[in-house]
């Protein structure tokens, strides 16, 4: 047993240091989530509203690019990017949410890590393809 998690830890570090990330991201944007206002109050916006509208999809874009570039694996680090997250929205922001919010949340990350992942498999797919045709 303890075998199988070191195995599971050492094959997939780089998701589980991703995803802490992630999580650190959301709570430094919750902590830190000022209301900024330019010019005479035209243009406002929230610290954490910004980074769950732009930061947050980019950031799952590049962990499925760089955890399938990694794994050669889809699903394993989209379950641990979706263990993360669902940790972090159900205990960290539940006052917040219903329970239909926390499952919807958590799956806000992974359906764009999903996108990232599957275009870099079909990048590979595409390489591979060309590399057998000139063989």
């Amino acid at each position: 047993m303890k075998n199988r998690f070191l195995n599971f830890l050492r094959k997939y570090w780089l998701c589980i240091l991703l995803s802490v990330i992630m999580v650190v991201g959301l709570s430094l944007s919750t902590v830190f989530a000022d209301l900024y206002e330019s010019g005479r109050g035209y243009i406002r916006f929230d610290l954490r509203e910004l980074y769950l509208i732009f930061g947050l999809p980019l950031y799952s874009l590049i962990y499925g690019c760089l955890s399938y570039i990694k794994t050669k694996r889809i699903w394993i680090p989209q379950f641990v990017l979706s263990g993360f997250s669902f940790l972090y929205w159900f205990r960290f922001d539940i006052k917040a949410l219903s329970w239909v919010g926390t499952f919807i949340w958590s799956a806000y990350p992974v359906i764009f890590s999903l996108i990232g992942a599957s275009i870099t498999a079909f990048v590979y797919y595409i390489i591979k393809s060309i590399k057998e045709y000139q063989d």
